[in-house]
């Protein structure tokens, strides 16, 4: 495909240059921003089998640019089916009472690892089946707690156990509340087998998550996938 008509950058509307081809398609360069591009991109479809092959992958702790290799996809396609497999993977419809809880927070960063880029993973485990009830990904405000505590009220709980985090005090009525020792040694072992298998969970790695928004669909399709 080649084209001699002129282009508008993209990115800051001045007149673009021809610069070669790639792939057969006309590249064009704006010397105003230095930045290369095309008048149209096509991508190929990725097909049933290698979303499901994504999803497995991600959940075996592989990363963006590791799937991708697999699978013989771009990082950048990677990252839209996961953003699109998310958006697309409803929570569980839990219909269940008289179940006992665990509750507990998960801290990661996002972006950077210092203090002001730390982010909680807060979730709920039924105590028997271990199945993951809700998570709300953000900081570890009374706002975000009570979020998972409601939806367990909902669900008319026989018991709640969390650690001695003081903000559950206010949320949770002490009649179903505790703190005993040992009693959240699930939700903890939970804890453990997320970070082994999602890769940007990891304590000592170069991994991580760029955004809030990228973690909580990469939670969804780990949890709910």
């Amino acid at each position: 495909m080649f084209l001699t008509s002129p282009m508008k950058c993209k990115y800051c509307s001045q007149e673009c240059i021809r610069k070669g081809l790639r792939n057969g398609i006309q590249q064009f360069y704006c010397k105003a921003c230095r930045k290369y591009q095309r008048h149209c991109y096509k991508r190929a479809p990725v097909s049933k089998e290698k979303k499901l092959q994504l999803i497995q992958l991600h959940k075996e702790g592989m990363g963006v640019q590791s799937i991708g290799r697999i699978l013989h996809i771009s990082a950048s396609s990677v990252v839209r089916q996961i953003f699109s497999i998310a958006a697309n993977t409803p929570k569980r419809n839990i219909d269940e009472q008289n179940q006992a809880y665990e509750i507990d927070e998960m801290q990661t960063y996002v972006g950077r690892n210092n203090q002001s880029n730390y982010v909680w993973i807060t979730y709920a485990i039924n105590r028997q089946t271990k199945e993951v009830i809700d998570f709300v990904v953000g900081r570890r405000t009374k706002e975000n707690l009570n979020i998972i505590v409601e939806k367990i009220l909902t669900l008319r709980p026989r018991r709640i156990y969390t650690d001695g985090l003081n903000i559950y005090r206010g949320l949770i009525h002490k009649s179903i509340h505790s703190v005993q020792r040992y009693k959240i040694n699930r939700i903890e072992r939970k804890n453990l087998t997320l970070r082994t298998h999602l890769k940007r969970l990891n304590r000592e790695t170069i991994c991580f998550s760029k955004s809030i928004t990228m973690l909580h669909a990469c939670l969804m399709l780990y949890f709910f996938g």
